[in-house]
């Protein structure tokens, strides 16, 4: 009897260890050193605004719209392309900003806040090309006053993986970034093309090579399915991706 009493016993301090084991832990934030933040509100430095002209972010001498950054934590990506938490000190008491920037050096800086508002240093940066009167920065907004409504809207999968808008009519799609335009698609078999070059699926990589003086000649994928010969700049941070056999070509803002 004493023998199975221990056993039972034995069995319930098992149990026990293997629950307090399978518990969830809790989860640290990393508090960067000071240096990094340091380095990275410089690099931030200036006046951020909305596309209705607003100035949303004030970032100066380590403050961020006058508030002192007490701490700043859970840095990710690289120094000029990431996305990082600041703890900042306002009257009412501290107050948490999550941050993702992209500093090219350029009126298409930008910073995403709390994941959900794009800021540039200009209201309305410039842009290089346009499709259907679309371009890359438009509001969703602005996009509906061009082409009204879409004729679906969902994932754009296996193009990108990605919620987008997709225009039946017109054979183009669009994905947003904090409700700004980052991606403009032009499929084969649309009268769109991308407007300063008069060029779309039809025509030939060399003739894109050529209208927007490309390093080298676009190479065109036709032994898989949906797959993308890579990226190529044409110029103010905008870049063209072609999809396998040319049946589409992609206007984004991505370097990869």
């Amino acid at each position: 009897m004493n023998a199975v009493r221990q056993a039972l016993y034995a069995s319930l301090l098992v149990a026990i260890l293997l629950i307090g084991l399978s518990e969830t832990q809790p989860v640290y934030a990393a508090r960067m050193e000071q240096q990094y933040v340091t380095s990275v509100l410089k690099l931030m430095e200036g006046d951020w605004y909305d596309t209705s002209g607003a100035c949303i972010l004030q970032i100066k001498g380590g403050y961020i719209n006058g508030c002192q950054v007490l701490a700043a934590y859970d840095f990710a990506g690289s120094k000029p392309n990431g996305t990082g938490r600041f703890e900042i000190l306002e009257r009412t008491g501290p107050r948490n900003l999550y941050l993702t920037w992209d500093i090219r050096h350029s009126d298409k800086d930008s910073v995403k806040l709390n994941d959900r508002q794009m800021l540039h240093r200009t209201a309305k940066p410039s842009f290089n090309e346009s499709v259907a009167g679309i371009h890359l920065g438009m509001t969703s907004g602005e996009v509906l006053a061009v082409l009204g409504s879409p004729t679906q809207a969902g994932n754009l999968s296996p193009y990108v993986n990605t919620y987008g808008w997709y225009y039946s009519d017109r054979r183009i799609a669009i994905t947003f970034d904090a409700d700004t335009v980052d991606r403009i698609l032009l499929f084969k078999g649309s009268s769109a093309v991308l407007e300063r070059s008069g060029l779309n699926c039809e025509n030939t990589p060399y003739e894109f090579a050529q209208a927007y003086h490309m390093k080298r000649v676009p190479v065109i994928n036709y032994d898989a399915h949906y797959s993308s010969s890579g990226i190529y700049s044409i110029g103010a941070d905008e870049y063209l991706a072609f999809g396998n056999r040319m049946d589409y070509i992609m206007l984004t803002k991505y370097m990869t």
